[in-house]
């Protein structure tokens, strides 16, 4: 009976750090998404630190209008510094809620789509905070690849409101050559 027990508890540990800590709030997503003035490039100025993103600098998200009403998505970096190796991939992203538009699935033929929730975005749409239902992913994505201070704190206090922003670094975006 000691074994079944254990494996028990075993499992509801497992389970519970595979699905994250319970979060008392929800994230909230921003009440209106206006597509059109969302697509383009957005240059990443902050992000969390996730494990398939390694040393990415000089990353952007190019948004394009795709096929079907779908939004296609081209991200790249380069490893390391300015002149290491490219990465990219490219996709295509679905609104989950079309009145706000601002819950998307991204799909870049990978075994899991992700999920891409626009939780903050500036008035004139100069950046914008991008996670996930989990809280796992953090961006401060720009339509420069820099931000003013002021803009830049603007961002953080409000990303703050429903994030962690500790572990945010901040990639280079100075002097990147980007792909065409």
């Amino acid at each position: 009976m000691i074994r079944v027990s254990s494996l028990f508890a075993f499992l509801i540990v497992i389970t519970s750090l595979i699905s994250g800590p319970v979060k008392a709030i929800d994230l909230v997503t921003v009440s209106y998404v206006d597509v059109g003035r969302y697509l383009g490039t957005w240059y990443q100025v902050a992000r969390n630190p996730l494990i398939f993103e390694g040393n990415c600098v000089c990353a952007r998200q190019v948004l394009s209008a795709g096929k079907d009403g779908q939004i296609d998505v081209y991200n790249s970096c380069n490893d390391y510094d300015i002149n290491g190796p490219l990465r990219e991939i490219r996709g295509f992203a679905v609104s989950d809620d079309p009145i706000s538009n601002s819950k998307l699935t991204v799909d870049f033929n990978l075994p899991h789509k992700g999920k891409y929730w626009v939780i903050g975005l500036d008035h004139d749409y100069r950046y914008a905070i991008v996670s996930d239902p989990s809280r796992l992913s953090l961006y401060i994505l720009s339509k420069t690849p820099t931000l003013s201070p002021e803009v830049y704190q603007q961002a953080l206090d409000e990303a703050a409101l429903q994030m962690d922003i500790s572990h945010l670094v901040k990639p280079q975006q100075v002097g990147c050559s980007y792909p065409n």
